[in-house]
């Protein structure tokens, strides 16, 4: 891949990040569904991790997770270690991935954003003496997974159709060096 593919790739995932942060922290929030808004970033870093591996996961988990960290006013730290780890993750599944079924990344999604209630639950509830659990789950944990789930489908063809373009624009300017 030459420079100019490798910062056009980094300047559009960059963009993709700070719009779906947008729409996470201002629109989505008008939208609200039972108490519940959709999670952008984790569809975001579910879909890159699945299309690009293990390492490109990690490190838009992690910026993602940063940008969220710096304007959440919550646990310095904690969005950027779990959406690193869960961009690791998915990017396990790579190998089995094929763009067009959107079986495993919807699976992929909706398992993410309930690891991410999960740990979030865990370190911001269960460490302050907070310990009704099942409450947690079937009120706010499962309730964001469908909303997430539900929201992923046309923002993940989205990343899957800018995902392929670049990917076609890399072949076609890698050929003309040949």
């Amino acid at each position: 891949m030459e420079i100019k593919g490798i910062i056009k790739y980094i300047l559009v995932v960059l963009a993709i990040v700070i719009v779906g942060f947008l729409l996470q922290t201002t629109v989505f929030p008008h939208m609200e569904l039972g108490g519940v808004t959709p999670n952008i970033m984790v569809i975001i870093i579910t879909s890159y991790g699945l299309m690009r591996g293990r390492k490109q996961g990690m490190i838009i988990g992690f910026c993602s997770g940063l940008i969220l960290d710096f304007f959440s006013g919550t646990t310095f730290g904690l969005y950027a270690i779990l959406y690193l780890y869960l961009g690791f993750l998915c990017g396990l599944f790579k190998k089995i991935f094929f763009g067009d079924d959107i079986k495993l990344p919807l699976a992929l999604i909706g398992l993410s954003d309930l690891i991410y209630g999960i740990a979030v639950f865990v370190v911001l509830f269960l460490f302050r003496g907070r310990y009704d659990f099942l409450f947690y789950l079937t009120n706010l944990i499962l309730p964001e997974v469908t909303y997430t789930i539900l929201v992923a489908i046309p923002i993940y063809y989205v990343i899957l159709k800018i995902n392929q373009r670049l990917d076609k624009d890399n072949k076609r300017s890698s050929r003309k060096l040949v």
